[in-house]
């Protein structure tokens, strides 16, 4: 049998290769280092990102100071905005917003009559 290659072999078999643990996302703040910052800096991430991908919310809609708040207050300001939508809607089939056309040829006379003298 021939061997084959297998990708990233090398760093493991290295006499030198140091073994680095992998970030882990959503530590705790005390794990992270300069959580106060890093928590900042990802909450101001996370509201530009959503200000940019949904043109209906403002600012003020997104206000917090940890990602979680934002994140509560986007889920808050998304259900309002489908609310609101959802009441605006006309419903299907809603009673004449126009005048009905004239049937008969003598009903298009008077129409046009009306109109006239109006």
């Amino acid at each position: 049998m021939s061997e084959e290659p297998v990708i990233g072999a090398e760093e493991a078999e290295g006499e030198g290769a140091e073994q680095q643990p992998e970030p882990v996302i959503g530590t705790a703040e005390e794990e992270a280092p300069g959580g106060d910052a890093s928590e900042a800096e990802l909450t101001e991430v996370l509201r530009e990102t959503l200000l940019a991908a949904h043109d209906d919310l403002t600012a003020d809609d997104l206000l917090g100071e940890s990602v979680a708040e934002v994140r509560e207050r986007y889920v808050a300001a998304r259900e309002r905005l489908e609310r609101e939508a959802r009441e605006a809607k006309v419903p299907a089939g809603a009673p004449g917003r126009f005048a009905p056309a004239p049937a008969s040829a003598f009903e298009k006379i008077r129409e046009g009559l009306t109109r006239l003298n109006a």
